[in-house]
């Protein structure tokens, strides 16, 4: 029997020592990609949070939060629920160009239904979304346990990795603690 407290943790495959990794926009499975990686800044530990983070919404729901084909889609989609990325940050990154104008204003790269071809459409003003708006809690469930889990995902899906929930105070949090 399994101990209730216990993180199994496998696929190893893009395992990589801290700070010693080459920046590409595909490392990780798409759906659990970390912003960073796809535009192109330095990533670490961080990207890992995203994408535990990107598993226990799966693990709640039963639904991929960001299941964008393109990593195109996946940077709209991260935007739609956290707003827009800070400036300072797309500013580092090494392949904004395929996702931001000069003025760093979102391109969303997309088919033309009509001729089939690729367009790229500017989008302004994305709002972020509260993520207890996307989170149902079940009939009987503990309401604490609920706003602790949403609390949670709100402070693993900054999209700045620098500002993101790092791993000790993820252990820390009331959610996983039960506190």
């Amino acid at each position: 029997m399994m101990q209730k407290n216990v993180l199994k943790l496998c696929d190893f495959g893009n395992a990589m020592f801290a700070g010693k990794n080459e920046i590409t926009p595909y490392l990780v499975s798409r759906f659990y990609r970390a912003p960073e990686i796809i535009l192109g800044l330095p990533y670490d530990h961080p990207m890992d949070i995203w994408s535990v983070g990107c598993c226990l919404y799966e693990l709640y729901t039963g639904k991929v939060l960001f299941p964008g084909p393109t990593n195109n889609d996946m940077l709209r989609l991260h935007m739609e629920l956290k707003g827009p990325f800070p400036k300072k940050m797309l500013r580092k990154g090494a392949f904004i160009e395929q996702h931001f104008d000069q003025d760093l204003n979102f391109l969303a790269t997309e088919e033309d239904p009509v001729t089939k071809k690729t367009v790229r459409r500017l989008i302004l003003n994305i709002k972020p979304k509260d993520i207890g708006t996307i989170i149902k809690g079940s009939p009987g469930e503990d309401p604490k346990m609920l706003a602790n889990f949403k609390d949670l995902l709100d402070k693993i899906f900054v999209l700045d990795p620098d500002k993101r929930l790092t791993v000790s105070q993820a252990l820390n949090h009331p959610f996983i603690t039960g506190k």
